[in-house]
C-alpha cells in the first residue's frame, strides 16, 4: 500500500511538472512572437543553442580570459572588468577559482596548462627531480643555488617575490604547517557557523589561510576565535586607528581573558613590531599588505598567519601578492550567503546631479528621513563644509579619540575614508557617498560592505555623483554589479 502511495505521488508530481514546463514553453513562444512583431527575426534553433551556453569566452592573455555575458543573464564569474549597456565582461584567471568555484563547463573549456607542483619551504624551492631544471630556468632571478637534485635555495629576501610569481603562474606553493596541539587551548566561548568551522579545520591543517568571505559573514569573529584558541603572543594588524578601536573593543567584549596576549597595530607600525615574535598574526583587510610601504610586515616573525578581506583585489593588479602573503585561500560565493540570510542585501541607488551644489541639495533632501546614516566624504574640506551646514559631526584622520562612539551615537555622521574598512555598526540603515577616491572599486566594495553588517534586511546604499564623475569613474560601480546587485540610476 505504501509503495502504491509513493508511486501515485511521484506520478502526480510529474504531471504538475509537465504542466509547468508547458506553461513556460507557451510563455516563451508568446514572447518570441512579440519580438517578431517588432520585425526582429528570432531563430528558435539558435536561441536554443544560446540557452545551453549563454556566454562567450575569449582569450585575453596567457592564462587569462574574458567571459562576455548578456546583462539579462543572471551569471557572474571572476572579476567584472567592464560593462556596456548590453553586456558584462568578466576576467578570469587561475587564482579566480581559489576564491569562488568556477562552473565545471567553464573549467573544462579553459583547460589551464598543468603546472609543476612546486613548493616553498624555509627558504628553499622544492622542485622534485623531474622539474628542477625547469624551475631553475623559469625562476632563475629568485634563486641562488641548487641543493641536491630536487630543491633549489632561494636568494635571501626573495622568498615572497618568488611565491607571488608562482601564484601568478597558477601554482599554490605553500607547504602546510599544521597547528601543533601544544599551541591550542580548550576554549569555546565563540561558536562558529558551519562554514567558519570548515575554515577553522583548514587552518588547523595548514597554519596559514586567507579568508575572503563577504562583508558581514563573520571574518572578524573567525579571527577572534583564533585569537582565543591559540596560546601565546598574538598580533592583529589593521589599516586605521578606527579599526584599532574596533578590534580592542571586540577583544575586550569576547575574549577579555586573553587581552594581555594580543597586540593591535596599524599597517604603519612595522617599526614597533619588527623585533617581536608571535605565535599568530591576523592581517585584517589584508589587501593592504602588498602596498610597497606595508609589505615589510610580511616578514614579521610569526608561526601561524590568517588574512581577512571581503575585497581581495587591488587597483595596481597585485592580487597575487594578497594570496602570497597570507596562505591557502578560502572563499564562498556571495549569493550563497545572501540566500541563507547570513548577510544583508542592500538596495543600491545612484543619483546623477549637475554639480557640487546639487549634491548638497540632494543630500539635504535624503536626510529628511531620519534613519541611521553614514555619509562618506573623502575630501576633508568638503566634509567640514557638510558638517557645518548640516550641523552633524565629521569623523576624519584628525579625530584621534572616540571615533567609533561618535559614529555609533550620531543619527547622521560624515566620515572620511578612515571609516571605509573594518568597522561594524549593525544599527546603520543607510550609507550615502558624496565624495570618493575616483574609480576605486576596492573602496566602493568596502563602503557598501559596511551595510552587510546591518540588522536591516534591505539597507540603502546611495551614491551621489555629478554627470562628469559618472563618466570618469563609472568603473567603481562594477564592485557592486559584479556581485550580482543592481544599481538604480536616477537623473
Amino acid at each position: 500500500m505504501d509503495v502504491e502511495h509513493v508511486v501515485s505521488a511521484i506520478k502526480e508530481n510529474f504531471e504538475k511538472l509537465d504542466e509547468v514546463i508547458s506553461e513556460l514553453k507557451s510563455e516563451l513562444e508568446s514572447k518570441i512572437e512579440e519580438i517578431r512583431r517588432l520585425n526582429i527575426n528570432i531563430d528558435v534553433d539558435e536561441l536554443t543553442e544560446f540557452l545551453k551556453e549563454p556566454y562567450c569566452i575569449l582569450p585575453k592573455k596567457k592564462d587569462q580570459f574574458w567571459v562576455i555575458v548578456p546583462k539579462f543573464v543572471d551569471f557572474y564569474v571572476g572579476w567584472l572588468e567592464h560593462e556596456t549597456r548590453s553586456y558584462n565582461i568578466f576576467t578570469i584567471n587561475r587564482y579566480t577559482q581559489w576564491i569562488t568555484e568556477l562552473p565545471r563547463e567553464i573549467k573544462d573549456r579553459l583547460k589551464f596548462e598543468e603546472r609543476p607542483p612546486f613548493k616553498v619551504f624555509d627558504g628553499v624551492l622544492l622542485t622534485g627531480k623531474e622539474h628542477q631544471d625547469e624551475a631553475w630556468r623559469r625562476y632563475r632571478d629568485f634563486l641562488n643555488r641548487r641543493v641536491g637534485d630536487d630543491r633549489i635555495q632561494i636568494k635571501r629576501g626573495f622568498e615572497f617575490k618568488l611565491i607571488a610569481k608562482l601564484i601568478e603562474d597558477g601554482i599554490l606553493p605553500f607547504v602546510p604547517r599544521p597547528v601543533e596541539e601544544s599551541d591550542l587551548r580548550a576554549w569555546d566561548k565563540i561558536k562558529l557557523r558551519d562554514y567558519q568551522q570548515e575554515a577553522w579545520e583548514r587552518f588547523l591543517e595548514t597554519g596559514a589561510v586567507g579568508l575572503f568571505y563577504p562583508f558581514g559573514a563573520g571574518k572578524s569573529f573567525f579571527g577572534l576565535y583564533a585569537l582565543g584558541r591559540i596560546k601565546g603572543r598574538k598580533l592583529v594588524v589593521v589599516p586605521y586607528l578606527t579599526t584599532v578601536e574596533q578590534w580592542k573593543e571586540r577583544i575586550e567584549e569576547y575574549i577579555p581573558e586573553f587581552e594581555d596576549e594580543i597586540d593591535v597595530y596599524t599597517y604603519q607600525s612595522f617599526h614597533k613590531i619588527k623585533d617581536k615574535d608571535y605565535v599568530l598574526t591576523v592581517f585584517d583587510e589584508v589587501h593592504h599588505l602588498p602596498a610597497p610601504t606595508y609589505i615589510r610586515l610580511a616578514t614579521v616573525k610569526t608561526k601561524y598567519r590568517i588574512g581577512l578581506s571581503g575585497s581581495p583585489f587591488r587597483e595596481d593588479g597585485n592580487e597575487n601578492y594578497i594570496f602570497a602573503l597570507t596562505g591557502f585561500p578560502i572563499g564562498v560565493d556571495w549569493r550563497k550567503f545572501i540566500s541563507r540570510g547570513i548577510i544583508a542585501k542592500p538596495k543600491f541607488t545612484l543619483y546623477l546631479v549637475k554639480n557640487k551644489t546639487a549634491k548638497i541639495k540632494k543630500l539635504e533632501e535624503l536626510l529628511r528621513i531620519p534613519v541611521k546614516t553614514i555619509i562618506f566624504c573623502d575630501s576633508i574640506s568638503f566634509g567640514e563644509e557638510l558638517s557645518k551646514k548640516l550641523q552633524i559631526p565629521f569623523v576624519h584622520g584628525g579625530v584621534k579619540k572616540d571615533r567609533l562612539d561618535v559614529i555609533r551615537t550620531s543619527t547622521h555622521v560624515v566620515v572620511s575614508r578612515v571609516g571605509d574598512e573594518g568597522i561594524s555598526i549593525p544599527e546603520v540603515e543607510r550609507v550615502i557617498e558624496v565624495d570618493f577616491l575616483y574609480g576605486s572599486r576596492m573602496q566602493e566594495s568596502q563602503r557598501f560592505g559596511r551595510l552587510m553588517h546591518s540588522k536591516e534586511k534591505e539597507p540603502q546604499h546611495i551614491i551621489i555623483m555629478t554627470e562628469e564623475e559618472f563618466e570618469k569613474y563609472e568603473k567603481r560601480l562594477y564592485a557592486i554589479t559584479e556581485r550580482g546587485f543592481r544599481v538604480e540610476i536616477v537623473r
